[in-house]
């Protein structure tokens, strides 16, 4: 659901080569001032490929949107230029060297106990490119979206691999970042497991909650938004969780639209999921909605079927990790009171 994507790294020595070194880092540290972080969606897209063996036996050719590159055969220190890079490593047994957070907010919380020792390179959409440079990364993934503007500078710190698949779905981009590493069995073995998961919990729910209806919202910039039922969200495709009724409510060609406490009672779910978007704001407008009546009389409310999800794994937490994470916590939320 989310982006993805990216070569050469900088050596300082004496003489005419350290100096032509001082340069290149000034051409760099400049440039990253003036990162261009728009950018596209791309149909078509296509996974970075094995092209041919290097002649040197510690490097291999991979073949790129971007014609082919040379990258170290085992990198060891690999940068991500879009945070589910992160969950993606860890999920192949790959502790990240430098990764960006998301939106300035730090590691997301599920995944930082395993990012001790992963150094922060700035925000995706606005990357600190000295601090990138300073880490010296043998390999940096990036996205074609967030970092093509920026895809020169990138490839004379470290091989750069530049990833166009975000219009794929997050296993296929989680198996093309496996394929970088000679992975894939890992990472078939993790899809496996994420799907004999789903099995399990929908299953379970089919047993327990076939009758209960879900309304599935969020939020943000202080608004309540309501999240139109889909396939393409956990609750309503894997799972198989029947949504509240939206009849009546016009999402205008929109996946979710605000609304006011005022439209609660006509949804009035067995169940709600909210997802809170960090900031105080947020939270100052959620125990506004709490503190109404409105609230108190909705029978979810009653029921205490109510539960509170962090943004940043729900929302943007798009790698096998997260995606697991998610089903633990919604099959958590339908565990009778103790």
């Amino acid at each position: 659901m989310f982006p993805y994507t990216r070569k050469f790294k900088d050596k300082f020595s004496r003489g005419v080569i350290g100096l032509l070194g001082v340069i290149m880092l000034g051409l760099v540290v400049g440039c990253s001032n003036s990162v261009n972080n728009g950018g596209s969606a791309v149909a078509g897209s296509t996974s970075p490929v094995p092209a041919k063996t290097a002649e040197n036996t510690d490097t291999r050719i991979i073949s790129t949107i971007k014609g082919d590159i040379e990258i170290p055969a085992h990198p060891k220190k690999v940068a991500g230029m879009l945070y589910v890079f992160a969950d993606h490593l860890l999920a192949l047994g790959i502790e990240p060297h430098a990764m960006v957070t998301y939106n300035d907010l730090g590691f997301p919380q599920y995944l930082s106990d395993q990012m001790k020792d992963t150094i922060v390179i700035g925000s995706g959409e606005a990357p600190n490119l000295e601090a990138l440079l300073e880490a010296e990364p043998d390999l940096i993934l990036a996205s074609k979206t967030l970092n093509e503007a920026n895809y020169e500078q990138l490839s004379r710190i470290a091989p750069t691999i530049l990833f166009d698949n975000e219009n794929e779905d997050d296993w296929t981009r989680f198996r093309q970042t496996a394929e970088i590493f000679g992975k894939e069995t890992v990472a078939d073995q993790v899809h496996a497991d994420y799907e004999s998961k789903i099995a399990a919990v929908r299953n379970e729910l089919a047993a327990t909650a076939a009758t209960e209806t879900v309304a599935y919202m969020r939020i943000q910039d202080k608004q309540l938004q309501l999240i139109q039922p889909g396939d393409n969200f956990t609750l309503f495709g894997p799972l198989g969780l029947t949504p509240a009724s939206t009849e009546g409510i016009d999402f205008k060609d929109s996946w979710n639209v605000a609304i006011s406490e005022e439209v609660l009672p006509e949804l009035n779910p067995d169940r709600m999921f909210i997802i809170l978007r960090p900031g105080d704001s947020n939270q100052t407008a959620l125990d506004n909605i709490m503190s109404t009546s409105i609230w108190a009389n909705l029978t979810a409310v009653k029921n205490k079927h109510v539960y509170i999800g962090d943004a940043n794994l729900w929302f943007a937490g798009y790698g096998p990790i997260g995606l697991s994470k998610v089903i633990d916590e919604i099959s958590n939320a339908y565990l009778p009171e103790s």
